[in-house]
């Protein structure tokens, strides 16, 4: 991303934000590999940031997604100053050899490179998140899988998601290898909430914590796929400043908006495909969802994967089945728990 473009973005989305009357944006840097910019480059970020947003009275929050294998002290300093004190190092991980792994490099040295770029962050105090996506081979092993990372990182926050149709997941010999059903995906949710819920419920453990919260106390803080409000505040840019749905619509180019060096605050609020999509959670509750005794923990599911797996986004996600599983599971008359008592 260039100077200028960056500075377009700034622009455009701290216009955004004093229209709305928000006085904070939440940045969330990812790639590609975000850590292969060089420090002038952050630099620039944390400088216009402060010239465009904060002197107009925008606070600014960064976050950062990274394998952390180009992490060194050097970069440990800037990026303590690119999050601050409430910002927050994300990260995926995978203990199986051979499926997260360095390009030519020997299989395992992903995780040595990773373990030791997570030691440096915690002995600096800094923050990290910890993403795990569950595919076929990990399918029966996700008990330990769990397990291990709760012991190594007990007060870190982990997130279990199912590996998407997309990126490199489409290319056919990797989808038929490490791809999964809708039906292993609820199975896979129901040995981890299982594991979970002997574990004591940990809040920091995600999808269950929220979906818990929702279920016995009526707290709303579901994640962005199961809120039914992505379209209201979440915007994913392009390095040539593409604006779209979220992270995921940049990363597979739909649900684009136009360029940020040409919208406005005004044209990005009434564009004629964010009114399209808001009416979506309307479309899916009156027709699809209409009798799903579970539309509340999940209102369809993400947009981007019912496009990608559906062809259009008015249709619920493709993991619908297994999520109904789950939850009857979890929270159904049928299930374990129900409003925190046992059935």
């Amino acid at each position: 991303m260039t100077p200028a473009v960056l500075r377009s973005v700034l622009r455009l989305f701290g216009d955004w934000a004093l229209r709305h009357g928000r006085g904070r944006l939440c940045f969330i840097w990812h790639g590609g590999e975000p850590l292969l910019m060089p420090q002038e480059f952050w630099e620039e970020v944390m400088g216009a940031q402060a010239e465009i947003l904060t002197s107009r009275g925008v606070s600014v929050q960064n976050r950062i997604q990274t394998n952390l294998t180009r992490l060194s002290p050097e970069y440990l300093a800037m990026l303590r100053r690119l999050i601050g004190e409430r910002g927050v190092v994300g990260t995926s991980a995978d203990p199986f050899p051979g499926i997260r792994e360095l390009r030519g490099a020997c299989d395992g040295l992903y995780r040595e490179r990773w373990s030791e770029a997570v030691a440096s962050l915690a002995a600096a105090g800094i923050r990290y998140g910890i993403l795990y996506v569950v595919h076929r081979q990990s399918l029966p092993h996700l008990r330990t899988v769990y397990r291990q990372f709760r012991a190594e990182h007990p007060a870190v926050g982990i997130r279990f998601n199912p590996l998407y149709r997309q990126g490199r997941a489409c290319e056919a010999g990797v989808w038929s290898d490490l791809g999964i059903t809708s039906e292993e995906w609820g199975g896979a949710l129901m040995e981890l909430y299982e594991e979970w819920t002997k574990d004591g419920r940990p809040a920091n453990v995600q999808p269950f914590g929220p979906w818990w919260d929702l279920h016995t106390e009526g707290t709303w803080k579901l994640s962005c796929e199961c809120s039914g409000r992505c379209v209201a505040g979440h915007f994913g840019v392009d390095p040539e400043g593409g604006v779209y749905l979220c992270g995921r619509s940049a990363d597979g180019k739909s649900f684009r908006f136009g360029s940020a060096g040409e919208l406005t605050a005004e044209s990005l609020r009434e564009h004629p495909l964010r009114r399209t999509l808001s009416n979506r959670i309307v479309y899916l509750r009156l027709t699809h969802c209409r009798d799903c005794r579970y539309w509340l923990y999940c209102h369809g599911g993400c947009i981007n994967d019912s496009l990608l797996e559906r062809g259009t986004p008015f249709a619920p996600t493709s993991f619908c089945a297994g999520l109904k599983a789950f939850f009857e599971h979890a929270f159904g008359d049928g299930g374990k728990e129900r409003n925190g008592c046992a059935a």
